[in-house]
């Protein structure tokens, strides 16, 4: 009689165990989302560096494929010009971060028939009103055609990459009901042999805009 009351009593604290598992999962897959002081739309059209000088955007449209592909809530695609130079820029949002993060480059280039030249990198991102981050910069070629790419994904403060980054933020903001929506940003290139120097500062100083933009309108914390 003791041993079945004691497996009873070990089964009831695995059901337990479980329930509360699921419950706990759901809470991080699907947080309350606060949205930003501004909209992703407002990003400004004229973008003034001041190293590379004045970019000055048009908006393009995510083909069909691409947005239901990517999962996106919310999306602005614009390509950005300067001296002849072209930039295409991709600030989007998630209010599911498991989403966003599965459609990072490392895998939606790969998937469209680039390669990777080399290994991607991170390099230091400064913003005046940010604490120090990373974005991630690599160079892919298909046929032909040779791009730069840098990119990164924030949950207020917290920078991720890949869908494994995103267990470190859930601890980080355990505790916490509300989280700001996640935002990707992903920012393209040519990478000819003649231009990659270039391309690279130019992209770089679009992240380092970016990056500052973004933490002017996030939400006021709680």
């Amino acid at each position: 009689m003791g041993n079945i009351m004691v497996r009873m009593g070990v089964v009831i604290g695995v059901l337990f165990v479980v329930q509360g598992g699921f419950h706990l999962l759901g809470y991080w897959k699907h947080p309350d989302i606060v949205e930003p002081r501004q909209a992703i739309e407002t990003f400004p059209l004229e973008v003034n560096s001041p190293t590379t000088g004045k970019w000055m955007g048009a908006n393009t449209k995510l083909d069909e494929r691409t947005w239901n592909e990517s999962e996106v809530d919310l999306a602005v695609s614009r390509r950005y010009s300067k001296d002849g130079r072209s930039l295409n820029f991709l600030l989007a949002e998630y209010r599911q971060p498991d989403k966003g993060l599965y459609h990072n480059p490392m895998n939606c280039y790969h998937s469209n028939g680039f390669t990777l030249v080399g290994e991607a990198v991170r390099e230091p991102l400064q913003a005046a009103n940010r604490p120090d981050t990373k974005v991630s910069i690599s160079t892919w070629v298909r046929k032909s055609e040779k791009v730069i790419v840098a990119y990164w994904y924030e949950v207020g403060d917290y920078t991720m990459y890949e869908r494994q980054d995103l267990l470190k933020t859930q601890w980080a903001m355990f505790g916490k009901k509300k989280w700001p929506v996640m935002f990707k940003v992903l920012l393209e290139m040519p990478a000819g042999d003649g231009n990659q120097s270039q391309s690279r500062a130019d992209i770089l100083e679009m992240a380092q805009f970016t990056r500052q933009w973004l933490g002017d309108i996030q939400p006021m914390p709680e």
